[in-house]
C-alpha cells in the first residue's frame, strides 16, 4: 500500500504541470487571435522608435541632434511585420508614379506660413480669419514662421532664426534681426505710424528672408514627421487647399516631389518662393532626413546668394531632388502663379487649368479669394483660371477707359515702323493694322479687325494689342501722375474671351 501510494504521490504533481501547461498555451493562442496593433505598448521593446505615419512602410533615418547618433525609425505598426503593405514603391522619374490616393485631405499637410517682424502685423492677422482659420485647416497643421516671436491669441509664430549660428549672426545682411529687439523695446513700432505695430521696423528686413527657407524647412520635417506633403506659403500669397490637395493626391508623396512655378538663377531650376510651393515626405527624407547639418552645410552658400527659395531649390538639387518643372509635361506648367491675378494673363492656354495660389496679394485680396473659395461647389469640379476671371478680373472691364495701362503687349504699331508692320494671318486690312497708331479709335479697329485679339492700349502715337486678355491698372483721379502724362486708354473685347473654350 505503501508502495502504491509513492507511486500516486509522484503522478500527481506531473498532472498538475501538464494541466497547467495546457491552460498557458490556450490562454497564448487567445491573445494571438487579436490584431497586432492591441498588443500592449509594454511588450514593446524600449529602444524601438516610431515616427513614421501609418501610410508609409518606408523605413527612414534621423539624427540626434545633441549626439549626432542615427535613430532608425521603422515600419507604422506597433512591432514589426510581414505584412506587405499593398503598395509598391515606384520612380518618381516615371508616369507610373502618379496614382490616386484616397482622397487627401487638410490632415495629411502641414502648412508652412512665412512672414517677418516688419509687416506682420499688416499682412498676419486677415490670414488668421480666412486662408489659416480652421474650416479650412486645422491649427495642428499650420506652423507660422517669422524673425521674431509674437503670440496673436492661440496662435505662435516661431522665430525661425533664433538658433541661428554666430558665423550667421556677425554677416552684414543679419544685422536687422539683432536690430529688432532694440525697435521693440523702444516703442519704435508705435512712434513712427502713430498706429502700434503697424509701422516697419528695421531697414532692410526683407534681407533676412534668404536665411529662413532651409530652417523651416528642417524645423517642419522634424516636427511633423506623419505629414505627407509640406506646403509653403508667404504672407503676400494665397493658396487655394482644395485645389492643390486634388493635385497633390495624384503623386505619390512617398517619392522626391518639389513642385511649384518655375523659376531660375545661377543656372538653378527652382520653385519661386512666392508662388507657393509643395514638397512631398519622400523629399525631405532624402534631403534633409538624411543630413542633419544641412544648414550648416549651405551657409557659405546662403551668405553668398540673395533668394532663400533659390538656395533651397540648390540644396534639394544636391540631394537628388529635382524640380517637377524641368520635366516636359504640361501638369507643371500652370497653377502656381507668382504674379497677382490682375497682373496675369489669360488665355484658352490655361483658361480651364485649376488654380493653385497667387502672389503680391493685398488683405482685400486675401478675403475675396477666400470668400469665392468659401461658396464654391467642389463636388462639381476646382476653381479654375476663367472662374477668378469671371468673378474679379471681368466686373472692371469695359470697352474703352481713359487713365488706364491694361498692358497689351503682343503687337505694337509706331509711326515710325508703322509702314512696314506685318499683320497676323486674320487680319482683314492690313490698311487698318498699319493706320492702328494714329488715334484711339483706329487703334481699337485694328484690334477689331486681328480675330484674335481680345484687348488694346494706346498712348500718343502707340497702339498695342494682345490676344491674351489682362486687367493691368490705372491712375486715379487725384493723382499726380495725371498731371506729368499724357492718358492711356485700354479698351477689351469681352465678348470674344467669353467665347474661349477649354484647350485639351
Amino acid at each position: 500500500m505503501q508502495r502504491a501510494f509513492y507511486k500516486d504521490n509522484r503522478i500527481v504533481p506531473l498532472g498538475i504541470m501538464l494541466l497547467t501547461f495546457f491552460v498557458f498555451v490556450y490562454h497564448f493562442e487567445l491573445d494571438r487571435e487579436g490584431p497586432l496593433g492591441e498588443i500592449p505598448a509594454a511588450v514593446v521593446p524600449a529602444t524601438f522608435v516610431v515616427k513614421s505615419s501609418q501610410q508609409d512602410p518606408a523605413p527612414y533615418v534621423e539624427y540626434l541632434e545633441s549626439e549626432n547618433k542615427p535613430i532608425h525609425h521603422a515600419a507604422p505598426s506597433a512591432v514589426p511585420s510581414a505584412v506587405p503593405s499593398g503598395k509598391p514603391k515606384v520612380s518618381s522619374s516615371s508616369s507610373s508614379s502618379l496614382h490616386q490616393q484616397n482622397g487627401l485631405t487638410a490632415d495629411d499637410v502641414v502648412l508652412m506660413f512665412k512672414t517677418g517682424a516688419t509687416v506682420l502685423w499688416k499682412r498676419v492677422p486677415i490670414h488668421l480669419t480666412t486662408s489659416l482659420s480652421p474650416n479650412r485647416i486645422r491649427p495642428d497643421n499650420v506652423l507660422l514662421y517669422s524673425d521674431y516671436p509674437e503670440t496673436i491669441g492661440s496662435w505662435e509664430i516661431i522665430d525661425i532664426l533664433e538658433n541661428t549660428t554666430d558665423k550667421v549672426r556677425n554677416s552684414e545682411t543679419f544685422q536687422p534681426y539683432l536690430q529688432q529687439e532694440d525697435y521693440e523695446s523702444r516703442q519704435n513700432y508705435a512712434e513712427m505710424s502713430n498706429v502700434p505695430g503697424d509701422a516697419a521696423g528695421p531697414p532692410g528686413g526683407w534681407k533676412l528672408d534668404k536665411y529662413k527657407f532651409l530652417p523651416i524647412i528642417q524645423h517642419a520635417g522634424r516636427n511633423r514627421p506623419d505629414a505627407k506633403w509640406y506646403i509653403f506659403m508667404e504672407d503676400d500669397s494665397y493658396i487655394f487647399l482644395s485645389n492643390l490637395l486634388s493635385h497633390l493626391e495624384k503623386f505619390d508623396y512617398r517619392e522626391p516631389w518639389y513642385l511649384g512655378s518655375l523659376a531660375w538663377i545661377h543656372g538653378d531650376y527652382f520653385a519661386h518662393g512666392g508662388s507657393g510651393f509643395a514638397l512631398s515626405r519622400g523629399a525631405w527624407e532624402k534631403s534633409f532626413g538624411r543630413d542633419p547639418r544641412i544648414e550648416e552645410r549651405f551657409e557659405e552658400f546662403t551668405e553668398a546668394h540673395g533668394c532663400g527659395d533659390h538656395i533651397l531649390g540648390h540644396v534639394l538639387k544636391e540631394y537628388g531632388v529635382q524640380f517637377g518643372e524641368t520635366a516636359d509635361d504640361s501638369r507643371y506648367r500652370y497653377g502656381f502663379n507668382p504674379e497677382s491675378h490682375w497682373s496675369t494673363w489669360y488665355e484658352p492656354a490655361n483658361w480651364c487649368k485649376p488654380v493653385y495660389s497667387w502672389h503680391h496679394t493685398h488683405s482685400r485680396d486675401v478675403a475675396r479669394f477666400y470668400n469665392l473659395e468659401q461658396e464654391w461647389d467642389f463636388e462639381k469640379g476646382p476653381l479654375r483660371y476663367r472662374d477668378i476671371f469671371k468673378a474679379l478680373v471681368a466686373p472692371y472691364l469695359r470697352s474703352r477707359v481713359e487713365w488706364w495701362d491694361n498692358w497689351s503687349s503682343k503687337y505694337e504699331i509706331k509711326s515710325s515702323v508703322a509702314k512696314d508692320a506685318q499683320p497676323p494671318s486674320s487680319v482683314k486690312s492690313i490698311e487698318v493694322w498699319r493706320s492702328a497708331w494714329e488715334s484711339v479709335d483706329a487703334c481699337e479697329a485694328a484690334c477689331t479687325s486681328w480675330a484674335e485679339c481680345v484687348q488694346w492700349s494706346f498712348y500718343e502715337d502707340r497702339c498695342k494689342m494682345d490676344s491674351m486678355v489682362l486687367l493691368g491698372n490705372g491712375i486715379p483721379e487725384g493723382d499726380s501722375r495725371r498731371q506729368t502724362s499724357l492718358p492711356w486708354v485700354s479698351g477689351w473685347l469681352p465678348r470674344r474671351v467669353e467665347n474661349w473654350n477649354c484647350q485639351a
